[in-house]
Protein backbone atom coordinates (compact mmCIF):
# COMPACT_ATOMS: atom_id res chain seq x y z
CA UNK A 1 0.00 0.00 0.00
CA UNK A 2 1.10 3.61 -0.96
CA UNK A 3 0.66 6.76 1.01
CA UNK A 4 0.95 10.27 0.29
CA UNK A 5 4.99 11.57 0.96
CA UNK A 6 3.97 14.02 3.17
CA UNK A 7 2.84 11.28 6.21
CA UNK A 8 6.68 10.26 6.49
CA UNK A 9 7.40 13.55 8.30
CA UNK A 10 4.29 13.97 9.75
CA UNK A 11 4.78 13.09 13.74
CA UNK A 12 2.24 11.41 15.64
CA UNK A 13 0.51 12.64 18.55
CA UNK A 14 1.47 10.99 21.58
CA UNK A 15 -1.00 11.45 24.60
CA UNK A 16 0.10 10.99 28.14
CA UNK A 17 -0.38 7.43 29.68
CA UNK A 18 -4.01 6.23 30.68
CA UNK A 19 -4.81 5.57 34.75
CA UNK A 20 -5.87 2.58 33.83
CA UNK A 21 -2.59 1.06 31.90
CA UNK A 22 -0.38 2.34 34.92
CA UNK A 23 -2.50 0.52 37.43
CA UNK A 24 -2.79 -3.09 35.66
CA UNK A 25 1.85 -2.11 34.56
CA UNK A 26 2.76 -1.48 37.88
CA UNK A 27 -0.11 -3.41 39.92
CA UNK A 28 -1.33 -0.21 41.98
CA UNK A 29 -4.24 0.65 43.26
CA UNK A 30 -4.07 4.44 43.43
CA UNK A 31 -2.63 6.47 40.53
CA UNK A 32 -2.68 10.19 40.05
CA UNK A 33 -2.55 11.69 36.67
CA UNK A 34 -1.21 15.13 35.83
CA UNK A 35 -0.13 14.37 32.13
CA UNK A 36 -2.71 15.78 30.33
CA UNK A 37 -3.56 19.31 31.46
CA UNK A 38 -6.84 18.28 32.02
CA UNK A 39 -9.59 20.21 34.56
CA UNK A 40 -9.50 17.87 37.46
CA UNK A 41 -13.09 18.08 38.05
CA UNK A 42 -16.22 17.28 35.85
CA UNK A 43 -18.36 19.58 33.99
CA UNK A 44 -20.52 21.61 35.58
CA UNK A 45 -23.78 19.96 37.32
CA UNK A 46 -26.19 21.97 34.86
CA UNK A 47 -24.33 20.77 32.22
CA UNK A 48 -24.27 17.14 32.63
CA UNK A 49 -27.72 17.63 32.98
CA UNK A 50 -27.96 18.64 29.91
CA UNK A 51 -25.47 16.16 28.34
CA UNK A 52 -28.11 13.66 30.03
CA UNK A 53 -31.35 15.44 28.75
CA UNK A 54 -29.97 14.73 24.86
CA UNK A 55 -29.23 11.34 25.32
CA UNK A 56 -33.13 9.99 23.19
CA UNK A 57 -32.07 12.31 20.28
CA UNK A 58 -28.62 10.53 19.50
CA UNK A 59 -30.82 9.24 16.47
CA UNK A 60 -30.83 13.10 14.70
CA UNK A 61 -28.03 14.63 13.01
CA UNK A 62 -26.42 17.71 15.05
CA UNK A 63 -27.11 21.48 13.72
CA UNK A 64 -24.40 21.65 11.32
CA UNK A 65 -23.72 25.24 11.76
CA UNK A 66 -23.86 25.31 15.26
CA UNK A 67 -26.18 28.19 15.38
CA UNK A 68 -27.22 28.37 18.39
CA UNK A 69 -23.37 27.76 20.58
CA UNK A 70 -22.21 30.62 18.07
CA UNK A 71 -25.31 33.04 18.64
CA UNK A 72 -24.23 32.30 22.63
CA UNK A 73 -20.81 33.16 21.77
CA UNK A 74 -21.77 36.28 19.62
CA UNK A 75 -23.23 37.47 22.76
CA UNK A 76 -20.34 36.85 25.15
CA UNK A 77 -17.79 38.00 23.01
CA UNK A 78 -19.88 40.94 21.84
CA UNK A 79 -19.11 40.01 18.27
CA UNK A 80 -20.86 39.00 14.49
CA UNK A 81 -21.79 35.32 14.72
CA UNK A 82 -20.29 34.97 11.12
CA UNK A 83 -16.56 35.89 12.60
CA UNK A 84 -16.77 32.76 14.83
CA UNK A 85 -16.23 29.18 13.39
CA UNK A 86 -16.75 25.77 15.80
CA UNK A 87 -14.70 22.75 15.69
CA UNK A 88 -14.02 19.13 17.21
CA UNK A 89 -11.56 20.50 19.74
CA UNK A 90 -9.36 23.53 18.55
CA UNK A 91 -6.92 20.83 17.55
CA UNK A 92 -9.65 20.45 14.82
CA UNK A 93 -9.60 23.90 13.77
CA UNK A 94 -5.93 23.82 13.40
CA UNK A 95 -5.93 21.62 11.05
CA UNK A 96 -8.89 23.02 9.19
CA UNK A 97 -6.46 26.31 9.02
CA UNK A 98 -3.65 24.43 7.44
CA UNK A 99 -6.31 23.00 4.74
CA UNK A 100 -7.22 26.70 3.83
CA UNK A 101 -3.99 28.23 3.91
CA UNK A 102 -0.95 26.41 3.55
CA UNK A 103 0.34 24.91 -0.14
CA UNK A 104 3.21 22.83 -0.69
CA UNK A 105 6.11 24.65 -0.14
CA UNK A 106 4.39 27.15 2.01
CA UNK A 107 5.92 28.07 5.63
CA UNK A 108 4.47 28.59 8.82
CA UNK A 109 6.38 30.12 11.79
CA UNK A 110 6.08 29.15 15.02
CA UNK A 111 7.67 29.02 18.64
CA UNK A 112 9.77 25.64 19.64
CA UNK A 113 9.15 24.16 22.30
CA UNK A 114 5.49 24.30 21.59
CA UNK A 115 2.36 22.73 21.29
CA UNK A 116 3.29 19.74 18.92
CA UNK A 117 0.52 19.84 16.87
CA UNK A 118 1.88 23.27 15.04
CA UNK A 119 4.52 21.11 13.12
CA UNK A 120 2.08 18.75 11.60
CA UNK A 121 -0.64 20.71 10.37
CA UNK A 122 2.22 22.27 8.46
CA UNK A 123 4.00 19.17 7.41
CA UNK A 124 0.96 17.09 6.26
CA UNK A 125 0.46 19.87 3.47
CA UNK A 126 4.13 19.48 2.60
CA UNK A 127 4.89 23.05 3.70
CA UNK A 128 7.94 24.07 5.67
CA UNK A 129 8.45 24.56 8.80
CA UNK A 130 10.24 27.69 10.63
CA UNK A 131 10.46 26.46 14.35
CA UNK A 132 11.90 29.84 16.65
CA UNK A 133 13.23 28.56 19.58
CA UNK A 134 12.07 30.45 22.74
CA UNK A 135 14.06 32.48 24.53
CA UNK A 136 13.82 32.28 28.48
CA UNK A 137 11.18 29.84 28.09
CA UNK A 138 9.19 32.40 26.17
CA UNK A 139 8.07 33.25 22.78
CA UNK A 140 10.81 35.45 20.71
CA UNK A 141 8.24 37.75 18.86
CA UNK A 142 11.25 39.48 17.50
CA UNK A 143 13.02 36.63 16.24
CA UNK A 144 9.32 35.16 15.28
CA UNK A 145 9.39 38.33 12.91
CA UNK A 146 12.50 38.18 11.54
CA UNK A 147 11.22 34.49 9.90
CA UNK A 148 8.45 35.77 8.62
CA UNK A 149 9.35 35.68 4.96
CA UNK A 150 7.98 35.64 1.17
CA UNK A 151 6.65 31.87 1.45
CA UNK A 152 4.76 32.30 5.23
CA UNK A 153 1.29 32.23 5.36
CA UNK A 154 0.86 31.32 8.82
CA UNK A 155 2.40 33.08 11.97
CA UNK A 156 1.29 30.63 15.12
CA UNK A 157 1.64 32.03 18.81
CA UNK A 158 0.76 29.84 21.76
CA UNK A 159 -0.26 32.03 25.12
CA UNK A 160 0.25 30.72 27.68
CA UNK A 161 2.56 28.43 25.73
CA UNK A 162 2.18 24.82 26.34
CA UNK A 163 4.18 23.12 27.62
CA UNK A 164 6.12 26.07 29.32
CA UNK A 165 3.36 27.87 30.51
CA UNK A 166 4.78 31.24 30.12
CA UNK A 167 2.57 34.32 28.74
CA UNK A 168 2.86 37.01 26.27
CA UNK A 169 1.03 40.65 27.37
CA UNK A 170 -2.32 41.33 24.78
CA UNK A 171 0.17 44.96 24.88
CA UNK A 172 3.09 42.59 23.24
CA UNK A 173 0.83 40.52 20.70
CA UNK A 174 -0.82 43.51 19.61
CA UNK A 175 2.59 45.44 19.05
CA UNK A 176 3.69 42.16 16.71
CA UNK A 177 0.24 41.64 15.28
CA UNK A 178 0.73 45.10 13.60
CA UNK A 179 3.69 44.07 12.10
CA UNK A 180 2.99 40.81 10.69
CA UNK A 181 1.90 41.60 6.89
CA UNK A 182 -1.70 41.57 6.47
CA UNK A 183 -1.27 38.28 3.66
CA UNK A 184 -0.22 36.10 6.55
CA UNK A 185 -3.06 34.50 8.94
CA UNK A 186 -2.09 34.99 12.59
CA UNK A 187 -2.96 31.69 14.86
CA UNK A 188 -3.28 32.81 18.94
CA UNK A 189 -4.02 29.82 20.51
CA UNK A 190 -5.61 30.33 23.35
CA UNK A 191 -6.19 26.79 24.68
CA UNK A 192 -5.59 28.37 28.13
CA UNK A 193 -6.89 31.57 28.48
CA UNK A 194 -9.33 31.38 31.04
CA UNK A 195 -6.33 29.91 33.47
CA UNK A 196 -4.74 33.35 33.28
CA UNK A 197 -4.98 35.65 36.13
CA UNK A 198 -2.91 38.38 34.62
CA UNK A 199 -5.40 41.83 34.37
CA UNK A 200 -5.03 41.38 30.46
CA UNK A 201 -6.64 38.21 29.85
CA UNK A 202 -9.65 38.96 27.92
CA UNK A 203 -7.68 41.95 25.81
CA UNK A 204 -6.94 39.72 23.08
CA UNK A 205 -10.21 40.11 21.86
CA UNK A 206 -9.30 43.15 20.34
CA UNK A 207 -7.49 41.99 17.85
CA UNK A 208 -9.45 40.12 15.60
CA UNK A 209 -11.92 43.30 15.09
CA UNK A 210 -9.13 45.18 14.50
CA UNK A 211 -7.52 42.79 12.18
CA UNK A 212 -9.01 40.66 9.88
CA UNK A 213 -5.54 38.11 9.66
CA UNK A 214 -5.60 37.28 13.38
CA UNK A 215 -7.81 34.63 14.51
CA UNK A 216 -8.26 33.23 18.59
CA UNK A 217 -8.30 29.81 19.46
CA UNK A 218 -9.77 28.89 22.18
CA UNK A 219 -11.63 25.89 23.96
CA UNK A 220 -14.12 24.21 26.00
CA UNK A 221 -11.92 21.43 27.05
CA UNK A 222 -9.90 22.49 29.54
CA UNK A 223 -11.49 24.63 32.66
CA UNK A 224 -15.06 24.01 31.67
CA UNK A 225 -14.07 20.34 31.68
CA UNK A 226 -15.51 18.95 28.33
CA UNK A 227 -12.20 17.57 26.90
CA UNK A 228 -14.09 14.47 26.46
CA UNK A 229 -16.19 15.83 24.41
CA UNK A 230 -14.02 17.69 22.27
CA UNK A 231 -15.44 21.44 21.44
CA UNK A 232 -13.03 24.56 20.17
CA UNK A 233 -13.85 27.37 18.72
CA UNK A 234 -12.23 29.94 16.69
CA UNK A 235 -12.72 34.01 16.78
CA UNK A 236 -11.79 35.23 13.40
CA UNK A 237 -13.14 36.98 10.49
CA UNK A 238 -15.89 36.27 8.56
CA UNK A 239 -14.34 35.72 5.27
CA UNK A 240 -12.00 32.80 7.54
CA UNK A 241 -14.60 31.47 9.04
CA UNK A 242 -16.49 30.89 5.13
CA UNK A 243 -13.32 29.36 4.47
CA UNK A 244 -13.05 26.73 7.02
CA UNK A 245 -16.92 26.07 6.79
CA UNK A 246 -15.74 24.67 2.85
CA UNK A 247 -13.32 22.28 3.98
CA UNK A 248 -14.99 20.69 7.79
CA UNK A 249 -16.61 17.88 7.51
CA UNK A 250 -20.60 17.92 7.53
CA UNK A 251 -21.97 17.55 11.61
CA UNK A 252 -18.38 18.18 13.20
CA UNK A 253 -19.74 18.68 16.42
CA UNK A 254 -21.99 16.56 18.01
CA UNK A 255 -24.90 17.28 19.57
CA UNK A 256 -24.42 16.65 23.17
CA UNK A 257 -21.19 18.61 22.77
CA UNK A 258 -22.79 21.95 21.08
CA UNK A 259 -25.22 21.53 24.36
CA UNK A 260 -22.99 21.30 26.70
CA UNK A 261 -20.49 24.08 25.84
CA UNK A 262 -23.55 26.40 25.40
CA UNK A 263 -24.82 25.66 29.26
CA UNK A 264 -21.33 26.03 29.98
CA UNK A 265 -21.15 29.86 28.84
CA UNK A 266 -24.48 30.31 30.97
CA UNK A 267 -22.57 29.62 34.38
CA UNK A 268 -19.68 32.21 33.93
CA UNK A 269 -19.25 32.45 37.61
CA UNK A 270 -18.56 29.59 38.24
CA UNK A 271 -16.07 29.41 35.40
CA UNK A 272 -14.40 32.26 37.34
CA UNK A 273 -14.46 30.68 40.47
CA UNK A 274 -12.42 27.34 38.65
CA UNK A 275 -10.02 30.37 37.47
CA UNK A 276 -8.98 31.52 41.28
CA UNK A 277 -9.07 28.02 42.41
CA UNK A 278 -6.61 26.74 39.85
CA UNK A 279 -4.36 30.16 40.75
CA UNK A 280 -4.82 29.42 44.08
CA UNK A 281 -3.74 25.83 43.97
CA UNK A 282 -0.94 26.91 41.14
CA UNK A 283 0.84 28.78 43.96
CA UNK A 284 0.61 26.33 46.36
CA UNK A 285 2.00 23.72 43.74
CA UNK A 286 5.15 26.03 43.41
CA UNK A 287 5.59 26.94 46.85
CA UNK A 288 5.53 23.01 48.42
CA UNK A 289 7.79 22.34 44.98
CA UNK A 290 10.24 24.84 46.30
CA UNK A 291 9.93 23.68 49.61
CA UNK A 292 11.50 20.29 48.51
CA UNK A 293 14.10 21.99 46.26
CA UNK A 294 12.42 21.81 42.69
CA UNK A 295 12.93 24.38 40.56
CA UNK A 296 9.76 25.90 38.66
CA UNK A 297 8.96 27.96 35.16
CA UNK A 298 6.61 30.82 36.21
CA UNK A 299 3.39 29.85 34.60
CA UNK A 300 -0.04 31.22 34.09
CA UNK A 301 -2.02 27.95 32.98
CA UNK A 302 -2.83 24.97 34.65
CA UNK A 303 0.32 23.19 34.57
CA UNK A 304 4.25 24.11 34.66
CA UNK A 305 7.25 22.87 34.43
CA UNK A 306 9.35 21.29 37.15
CA UNK A 307 13.10 20.82 37.08
CA UNK A 308 13.97 17.01 37.06
CA UNK A 309 17.65 17.53 37.92
CA UNK A 310 19.39 16.83 41.38
CA UNK A 311 17.03 13.76 42.12
CA UNK A 312 18.00 10.54 43.45
CA UNK A 313 17.80 8.61 39.77
CA UNK A 314 18.76 10.50 36.38
CA UNK A 315 16.80 13.42 35.26
CA UNK A 316 15.52 11.24 32.11
CA UNK A 317 14.45 8.18 34.38
CA UNK A 318 12.52 10.64 37.13
CA UNK A 319 9.48 10.53 34.49
CA UNK A 320 9.00 6.49 34.50
CA UNK A 321 10.21 6.58 38.70
CA UNK A 322 7.41 8.60 39.27
CA UNK A 323 5.00 6.37 36.94
CA UNK A 324 5.98 3.76 39.40
CA UNK A 325 4.89 4.63 42.32
CA UNK A 326 1.29 5.72 40.65
CA UNK A 327 2.14 9.30 39.54
CA UNK A 328 1.40 9.99 35.86
CA UNK A 329 3.66 13.46 34.63
CA UNK A 330 4.97 14.32 31.06
CA UNK A 331 8.74 14.12 30.44
CA UNK A 332 9.61 17.17 29.02
CA UNK A 333 12.46 15.49 27.04
CA UNK A 334 9.25 14.50 24.53
CA UNK A 335 8.69 18.78 24.17
CA UNK A 336 12.44 18.87 23.69
CA UNK A 337 12.91 19.99 27.17
CA UNK A 338 15.42 17.68 28.92
CA UNK A 339 15.76 18.14 32.68
CA UNK A 340 12.23 19.26 32.72
CA UNK A 341 9.01 17.56 33.46
CA UNK A 342 5.45 19.32 32.82
CA UNK A 343 3.33 18.65 36.10
CA UNK A 344 -1.06 19.51 35.69
CA UNK A 345 -2.33 21.18 38.76
CA UNK A 346 -4.47 18.61 40.26
CA UNK A 347 -7.03 18.88 42.93
CA UNK A 348 -5.87 18.96 46.53
CA UNK A 349 -5.09 15.61 47.11
CA UNK A 350 -3.08 15.00 43.82
CA UNK A 351 -0.92 17.63 44.52
CA UNK A 352 -0.20 16.28 47.76
CA UNK A 353 0.55 13.06 46.45
CA UNK A 354 2.97 14.39 43.57
CA UNK A 355 4.82 16.31 46.40
CA UNK A 356 5.35 12.82 48.55
CA UNK A 357 6.21 10.84 45.57
CA UNK A 358 9.07 13.79 44.49
CA UNK A 359 9.97 14.51 48.38
CA UNK A 360 11.02 10.33 48.24
CA UNK A 361 13.43 10.84 45.49
CA UNK A 362 15.10 13.80 47.10
CA UNK A 363 18.34 13.09 48.09
CA UNK A 364 19.32 12.51 51.73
Amino acid sequence: MRFVSTLDDVPPYEPGARIEDVRARYGLDDVVKLASNEFPLPPFDEVKAVIVGALDDLNRYPDGHCTDLRAALAERYTLADDGIVIGNGSCELLLLLGEVMLESGDEVVFAEPSFLLYRGLCLRRGGRPVAVPLRGLSHDLEAMLTAVGRRTRMVIVCNPNNPTGTYLPAAALQAFVEQVPDDVLVVIDEAYNEFVDAEDWQDTLALPRRHENVILLRTFSKIYGLCGLRVGYGLCSAALRAAVDRVRQPFNVNRPAQLAAREALRHHDQMLGRRRHTAALRRQLETSLSEIGRPTVPSQANFMLVGSRGLRCAPERVFETLMRRGVIVRDGGAFGLPGWLRVSVGTQHEIEVLIERLNELVPA
